[in-house]
């Protein structure tokens, strides 16, 4: 990432940082003076390729691949973020964050209809008691989630929405929400404690759904990590699961169990299990998914990967996934590409 600090420049000079902050009040201050820029973000690029199979899930995230076909896409979704924080004296801050989401072989914004997709907050916070944030932002249970799959819900190999999220979905993707954002959220994230921290969020329909809400507590210490959370809509659309794991040094084991009611997808739970082995260039992992739908369609799958570490930013990757519903063609698919971070 890249980091302006303007702190002891004189004003309206020339950094980044500054040159924003005067665009957007108008001035070159002493408070300005005070706060940094960081620019960060994910530029990925690889090559994927599914068979025929008939199987849908979490085997090819973002965008489809064509069966037989190798198609150039991202394993983990290229971004562009903008976060600023600034220290009010006293202990307390305030900061931002924006994020665009595109695909690097092409340009576009992954949608259109939303620039800022990843998220656009803005919040006010202190190391005592916490933060107080409101924008578009990631629902709660989706923290828990994520840390339950070792890819972060990345690459052909994901656990993803299926199998740590139970294919909740609670409405469809709109400017308002996804499966995992919504907007117009006001929410308050713990210090930790501990090891114990929580987050609760509201996210408002204004108009046009119902008010969301959203939460989870966690528990992290030393190698151990446990996670519960819940995502409700309404009463008849709701999101709850828990997760763990165990840091053992030579393999981190992971484990997690969701249940959705409602939503597009209907009623569901899922199951998912991985193991994560550090290696001397980077990591290796595989992992194990189950889901049951009230349908009794259920399906598996099972995903392994391997990640090269050029440096510490930048590495190479390869996996593969395969997933199985009952009534359909198997599906598999393998990937490999490059990853850099800045």
């Amino acid at each position: 990432m890249t980091r302006y600090s303007p702190a002891g420049a004189p004003a309206c000079s020339t950094p980044l940082a500054l040159l924003l902050a005067c665009a957007g009040l108008g001035a070159c201050g002493a408070a300005q003076a005070q706060s940094s820029l960081t620019i960060y973000g994910i530029v990925d690029q690889g090559l994927a390729r599914a068979n025929g199979g008939t199987t849908p899930g979490a085997l090819l995230p973002g965008r489809g691949v064509t069966p037989l076909v190798w198609t150039l896409k991202a394993g983990n979704t290229s971004r562009l973020g903008f976060a600023a924080r600034e220290d009010l004296g006293g202990g307390l801050y305030s900061r931002f964050q924006l994020e665009h989401r595109f695909a690097a072989d092409t340009g576009a914004p992954s949608n259109p209809n939303v620039f800022w997709l990843g998220r656009s907050v803005v919040a006010v916070g202190s190391k005592d008691w916490g933060e107080v944030y409101a924008g578009r932002e990631y629902s709660a249970a989706y923290t828990v989630a994520l840390n339950a799959d070792p890819t972060y819900w990345s690459y052909v190999s994901q656990l993803g929405s299926a199998y740590t999220y139970a294919n909740y979905t609670p409405v469809a993707a709109t400017v308002e929400a996804s499966n995992i954002r919504w907007a117009n959220t006001v929410g308050y994230k713990s210090p930790t404690i501990a090891g114990v921290s929580a987050e609760v969020a509201a996210a408002l329909g204004e108009g046009t759904r119902s008010n969301a809400t959203s939460g989870n507590l966690q528990y992290k210490n030393g190698p151990v990590w446990l996670g519960a959370a819940f995502d409700r809509l309404d009463a008849s659309t709701h999101l709850a699961l828990v997760a763990g794991g165990y840091d053992f040094g030579v393999v981190q084991a992971k484990a997690s169990v969701s249940r959705a009611k409602g939503g597009l997808n209907g009623d569901a739970t899922a199951y998912s299990v991985s193991a994560l082995v550090p290696l001397s260039f980077g990591r290796t992992y595989v992992m194990y998914g189950k889901l049951n739908p009230a349908t009794n369609l259920d399906s598996q799958m099972i995903g392994v990967g391997l990640q090269y570490d050029l440096s510490k930013r930048t590495l190479l990757y390869t996996n593969l996934g395969t997933a199985k519903r009952d009534g359909l063609t198997r599906t598999t698919a393998i990937d490999f590409g490059v990853k850099h971070t800045f």
